[in-house]
């Protein structure tokens, strides 16, 4: 339970940004471009390179150790940003950000695979995905609520708070559970006995494993990256045109984008769970593939409801993709560990992150502003990066139909 609250805490921190584009826009002097750099490459950067460091970790030293201190880098890197007075601190702040976060899945996602056996995994694995979509949703409910108080001047009085503007309450608001996540974690979670006693003796070892088997594990990790380059564009620009081009208040968008994320993507979580149990378990053959490709089919066509030229046409576009990027996500995270050994868990884990923020966060959000840049309005802009995302995600799950052995030989061999 307490790896759900940690991914729920940890993308409320990563997203929350995204509802407070304008107040930071405005204050400090910044871009759309400039803010896709915060919200995106500057995050992404530095998680891609302490994602390979905190996998190779993952498989070598005390994984609840590692969730512990990210979170407390990634905590108070969330109330820093509170302070920021120009774009190069925060940038400097959302790389701290990034650097904690890269500690927790590699080493979350290692700890549950020896906790529970394959057959038992899946359910475990979607919880986790779930922490990572009530997160989401829950980064937009928290902003809308604090938004919504500030605007009746709530904090005024009030010790630190009382003398910040709306957006920087939001942020130091937003960091501080995760300094007493850290202390329930540190009193309450067990480091799990590994199913093997040696690790690799070098990185060479788990990335040679890797990339030999990278037919198996290739369409996984790209296909999900995909879907990330889509969530990211979804999660970064949506809200704002909610706000700019429908006049939908600041708080009621967090309210519904919250809502709807937490209600879609959870669910679909659940439901991935399940099916990803019962398909594995048929005696048809890994149905599991054809489930991906089915609900990343559905999240594309759902894009096109971004050109009803109203709110809801936004909210249609939201829910369907919501749903159907964590159904797919979460049916191929079983898939995908069941591809590993125990011996490159940690860093194998870690790379599908890296490929999700390498190309998801990092490319996701810069791409609509350059849309825009050739004339499109911003509901075409986004409707452009989505339906290339769920495209090239489709056509790279399709790959998984082509029937591969499962190779368990070791990293060294």
């Amino acid at each position: 339970m307490l790896f759900t609250v940690a991914a729920m805490v940890s993308y409320t921190d990563r997203f929350i940004l995204s509802l407070l584009v304008d107040p930071i826009e405005r204050e400090l002097g910044m871009s759309d471009a400039q803010f896709s750099i915060i919200v995106g490459a500057a995050f992404a950067i530095f998680y891609t390179a302490m994602g390979v460091a905190a996998g190779w970790l993952a498989d070598r030293h005390n994984r609840k150790r590692m969730i512990i201190i990210g979170i407390l880098i990634w905590s108070a890197a969330t109330i820093a940003t509170g302070f920021a007075r120009d774009f190069g601190t925060m940038a400097i702040l959302r790389v701290a950000v990034g650097t904690g976060e890269a500690m927790l899945m590699p080493a979350a996602v290692s700890m549950l695979a020896n906790m529970f056996p394959p057959e038992r995994r899946s359910m475990p694995l979607a919880l986790l995905m779930l922490g990572m979509i009530a997160g989401n949703g829950f980064a937009f409910l928290l902003g809308g609520a604090l938004v919504e108080l500030v605007s009746h001047q709530a904090f005024i009085g009030l010790p630190v708070l009382g003398d910040l503007s709306g957006w920087r309450v939001v942020m130091v608001i937003a960091g501080t559970p995760g300094i007493f996540l850290a202390a329930a974690m540190a009193s309450s979670i067990r480091e799990p006995v590994r199913a093997v006693s040696r690790p690799p003796n070098s990185l060479a070892e788990p990335l040679a494993w890797l990339w030999r088997h990278r037919r198996q594990l290739g369409p996984i990790y790209l296909g999900c990256a995909a879907l990330s380059l889509g969530d990211f564009a979804l999660v970064s620009w949506a809200p704002s045109l909610m706000i700019r081009s429908y006049g939908v208040s600041t708080s009621s968008t967090g309210f519904i984008f919250g809502l709807l994320a937490i209600l879609a993507g959870s669910l679909s979580a659940l439901a991935g769970g399940a099916v990803a149990g019962r398909l594995r378990a048929t005696g048809k053959g890994d149905r599991r593939p054809a489930a991906i490709i089915a609900a990343t089919i559905v999240g594309l066509a759902g894009t096109g409801l971004l050109l009803v030229p109203s709110a809801y046409g936004v909210i249609g576009a939201i829910s369907v993709w919501g749903f159907s990027s964590a159904f797919a996500q979460t049916v191929s995270l079983p898939l995908f560990q069941e591809r590993l050994i125990d011996e490159v868990r940690g860093i194998g884990s870690s790379l599908g992150g890296v490929f999700n923020i390498m190309l998801g966060l990092s490319i996701g959000p810069i791409l609509v502003p350059v849309f825009k840049e050739t004339g499109m309005a911003q509901a075409e802009a986004l409707l452009v990066a989505m339906a290339i995302a769920g495209a090239a995600a489709a056509a790279l799950f399709a790959m998984l139909l082509v029937r591969l052995p499962v190779s368990t030989a070791k990293p060294g061999s």
